[in-house]
């Protein structure tokens, strides 16, 4: 074969290649926009109506989880059998935004943490690397570490509000859970979400502390106080 023949099924091959990127950035886009409506949807609780109505924002973000496994499915349509690692990178990303948001979701309604194979369930997915599209693990724990932030602030938010018996199960809730991942020993990417874990759950142990010294409702003000100008977030 001479070089111009070569190079005219090397043409295909690139057009073919460049096909299969577009076909797979075009799903992903499309699970980015659930994915951003979601965590929109719960920033909402973050308000002090909201706090109150947590229960409520939930349902309306888990009616918009429900449309997450069909836009996994197209997805996996558009990565080619076997080449899951491949293209990986387009969306593990929002991936684990979309980890995070379920399991905030989770402990929300019910106080506990949703598994690995809870939330691939959630999304339309399942977990074993052998069947091709799964939840990747790293995914999920470097999602589940996402959602430690939020709850700082959710701590915080929360006495503004006058709810002062939440962030007393929020420091149990982040505590249990430095306390599981610093089995896993983390390293890397994983290092630096258990960092910020470690950082949140401080923030969350200065309000309860700030609420534990100030007990009486008279000083309730003091605490609100100290609690915002304590925090950076």
């Amino acid at each position: 074969m001479d070089i111009t023949s070569a190079f005219a099924t090397y043409g295909t091959c690139v057009e073919r290649e460049t096909e299969v990127r577009e076909n797979v950035q075009a799903a992903v886009k499309d699970l980015e926009k659930t994915s951003y409506a979601i965590n929109t949807g719960l920033e909402k609780m973050h308000n002090t109506k909201g706090i109150q109505n947590l229960q409520s924002i939930c349902e309306d973000c888990v009616s918009q989880l429900t449309n997450v496994p069909a836009l996994y499915e197209a997805l996996q349509e558009k990565v080619p059998a076997g080449e899951y690692y491949r293209f990986h990178h387009n969306f593990r990303g929002t991936t684990q935004r979309l980890v995070a948001a379920t399991c905030l979701i989770t402990y929300l309604r019910e106080n506990r943490l949703a598994p690995h194979e809870e939330v691939a369930q959630s999304l339309g997915l399942c977990t074993q690397r052998e069947k091709g599209f799964h939840l990747d693990l790293e995914d999920y724990l470097l999602g589940t570490l996402s959602i430690s932030h939020e709850l700082a602030r959710l701590a915080i938010n929360s006495v503004s509000a006058g709810d002062y018996a939440r962030p007393f199960q929020i420091q149990q809730f982040l505590r249990d859970l430095h306390a599981a991942y610093s089995l896993l020993f983390p390293k890397n990417e994983l290092r630096k979400k258990f960092d910020e874990l470690k950082y949140a759950l401080k923030k969350t142990e200065e309000v309860v502390y700030n609420l534990s010294v100030f007990q009486t409702p008279r000083h309730i003000s003091v605490v609100v106080f100290i609690t915002h100008n304590c925090s950076c977030f």
